[in-house]
C-alpha cells in the first residue's frame, strides 16, 4: 500500500463516532467531489473504501430514495470509480441535506454547516475526495486538488484559522493548495485525524536526516582520504628522488626519520605523522620539514640530478 493510500484508509478506519462529526466529513466529501449542484451529484476515485464511504454518507444524511449508480473504469494503473447519484430529486436531497440551494451560482462552503470542533473532521473528508501525499521516502508534497476557485479559497480560509497555512497556486486549471515543509504536513495529517501516518513521516525524516548526516560525513572523509593519498604519493616520490641522488643520509637527522616514516606509512596524516615521530612535532611541524624536502626534490630536478 502507497502512503497516499495508507493516510487514506486511515481516516477511514478511524471513522468520526460522533454524529456531528460525521456530517462534517460527510459535507466535506460531497462538496468536493466531482461535482455538488442540482445538475450532478458524483465523485470520483482511485479508492473503492472512499467510494464506499461516500454511498453510505449519501443514504444516511441526504435519505436517497432512487440510488446512485457506481461504474468501474479499468486503466492501466488501477482502477478508476465514478459513483452518481441519479434521480434529481435525489439531487435535491444531498443539496439541501447540507444547506445548500439549487440556484447557487458559486460554490462555497457553509460555514454554519460546521458545529464547534468539527472543522477537522470537515478537512478530513475533503482530504479524502481531493487530497493526495507523496511518498515521503522521495520529498515532501501535500496537496488539495479543488475545481472551483471560490471552493479553494474557502478552504485556505479555513485551514489557516486551524493553523494549517498551505501555499496556492494553479494548475492545469486546477486550484492547488499544498505543503512542501514535512512539518506542516505531520500537522496536517494530525489534524485531520491521521496520528500514525504522521508520525510515521517524522521516523522517516529522522532516517533520512540521519542517513544524509552520514553521506555527508563519508563523502567528506573520503575527499580528506584522497587529498590525504595524493599528497602523499608525491612526498614519496620526492625523498625517493632524493634518496637516489644523495642517499637517505644525506638529509639532516629530523628530516631522515621523517622521510622514513612518510615513505613507510604513505597513508598516515600530518598530524599522525607528527605524533609517530621520536620526539611528536605538530601537524604545522610535520609540514614545514615536508616542505624542505620537497624543496631539495625540486632543486635536484632542476639539477638534473
Amino acid at each position: 500500500m502507497s502512503f497516499a493510500s495508507q493516510v487514506k484508509q486511515e481516516l477511514l478506519d478511524g471513522c468520526p463516532a460522533q454524529q456531528a462529526r460525521q456530517r462534517a466529513q460527510a459535507y466535506g466529501m460531497a462538496l468536493f467531489g466531482r461535482s455538488f449542484s442540482l445538475s450532478s451529484v458524483s465523485f470520483q476515485t482511485e479508492n473503492k473504501a472512499v467510494a464506499d464511504r461516500y454511498v453510505r454518507y449519501l443514504f444516511d444524511f441526504a435519505r436517497l430514495q432512487s440510488g446512485v449508480t457506481t461504474v468501474q473504469y479499468r486503466k492501466k494503473t488501477g482502477c478508476i470509480y465514478l459513483v452518481t447519484v441519479d434521480d434529481q430529486d435525489d439531487r435535491r436531497r444531498v443539496l439541501s441535506a447540507f444547506g445548500h440551494s439549487p440556484e447557487e451560482a458559486n460554490l462555497r462552503i457553509h460555514m454554519e454547516n460546521l458545529e464547534p470542533d468539527t472543522a477537522a473532521s470537515f478537512v478530513s473528508g475533503v482530504y479524502l475526495v481531493c487530497g493526495n501525499i507523496t511518498d515521503p521516502q522521495k520529498n515532501y508534497h501535500a496537496e488539495f486538488s479543488v475545481p472551483h476557485l471560490k471552493l479553494s479559497e474557502d478552504l485556505a480560509l479555513l485551514l489557516n484559522t486551524l493553523g494549517s497555512h498551505p501555499k496556492r497556486t494553479v494548475r492545469r486549471g486546477v486550484q492547488l493548495l499544498y505543503y512542501k515543509e514535512s512539518e506542516q504536513i505531520e500537522d496536517l495529517l494530525t489534524m485531520i485525524g491521521a496520528v500514525k501516518s504522521s508520525l510515521e513521516l517524522m521516523d522517516i525524516k529522522i532516517y533520512k536526516d540521519v542517513r544524509n548526516k552520514v553521506n555527508r560525513i563519508t563523502n567528506c572523509e573520503t575527499a580528506n582520504i584522497g587529498k590525504t593519498v595524493a599528497a602523499s604519493s608525491s612526498q614519496v616520490e620526492d625523498i625517493r628522488l632524493i634518496w637516489r641522488a644523495r642517499g637517505e643520509e644525506s638529509l639532516p637527522e629530523e628530516l631522515r626519520e621523517l622521510a622514513r616514516l612518510r615513505v613507510e606509512n604513505p597513508e598516515l596524516s600530518l598530524r599522525e605523522l607528527g605524533e609517530a615521530l621520536s620526539e611528536p612535532i605538530t601537524r604545522s611541524g610535520v609540514n614545514h620539514r615536508l616542505k624542505r624536502l620537497s624543496a631539495i626534490a625540486q632543486e635536484l630536478r632542476e639539477r638534473g640530478e
